[in-house]
């Protein structure tokens, strides 16, 4: 997992928040273990490819609130669970920004916090419509996501996209053009160091 400009003390100190992130194969067993694992050490689980049944019906676990998108007749991709004691901060799910099988937003806020910060878990995967011409997420869904340059935001995801901007040891680009021209348009203000207060990327 690599943390893209998370040593800005203006944003880290802020709130501090214990995220866990994994892609769970579709497996219960992992999903399972990922929730032990983060009992009582983290705030917010986000997982990505996750076990889901009809209805989508998952795993649940007494320590964690399961956050979940409203898209109805299909089997969701992407998931979020928030501790029931993480009480210094609250999670609203913001469907209205994003509804989507393979990707979610929420809002994190407390009183330390002058403007919400935005997190994005997203499962970077080909549409499961054939006719889809917009093959991956970032292009058919996040792309469409209008956002203020004073707005902090945390992408936490599995992109099936490498670039060094998330990863310093990569260096051949995969993927990452429709994601690069959404953060340059849609986030980097005029001066770009202001930018770097206010983006974290977290990617597996």
């Amino acid at each position: 997992m690599s943390q893209n400009n998370a040593n800005d003390k203006r944003f880290a100190n802020t709130l501090n928040i214990r995220i866990l992130q994994h892609n769970c194969a579709r497996s219960t067993q992992i999903m399972y273990a990922c929730m032990k694992f983060a009992k009582n050490k983290t705030d917010i689980v986000i997982l990505q490819e996750l076990w889901m049944k009809d209805e989508n019906i998952t795993i649940s676990h007494s320590s964690f609130i399961c956050i979940k998108s409203n898209v109805q007749n299909t089997h969701v991709r992407v998931l979020i669970f928030v501790a029931k004691n993480a009480k210094k901060f609250t999670c609203t799910s913001r469907s209205d920004i994003v509804n989507s099988e393979d990707m979610q937003a929420i809002s994190i806020a407390n009183n330390k916090i002058k403007k919400e910060i935005l997190l994005f878990n997203i499962y970077n995967e080909k549409s499961r419509n054939a006719d889809d011409e917009q093959l991956y997420m970032i292009e058919r869904e996040l792309a469409k996501v209008m956002l203020n340059f004073k707005q902090k935001v945390i992408i936490v995801e599995d992109f099936n996209a490498h670039h060094s901007w998330w990863n310093a040891k990569i260096s051949n680009s995969i993927r990452m053009k429709a994601l690069i021209k959404w953060v340059n348009v849609r986030i980097v203000p005029r001066w770009y160091n202001q930018w770097r207060s206010e983006l974290i990327v977290l990617d597996l």
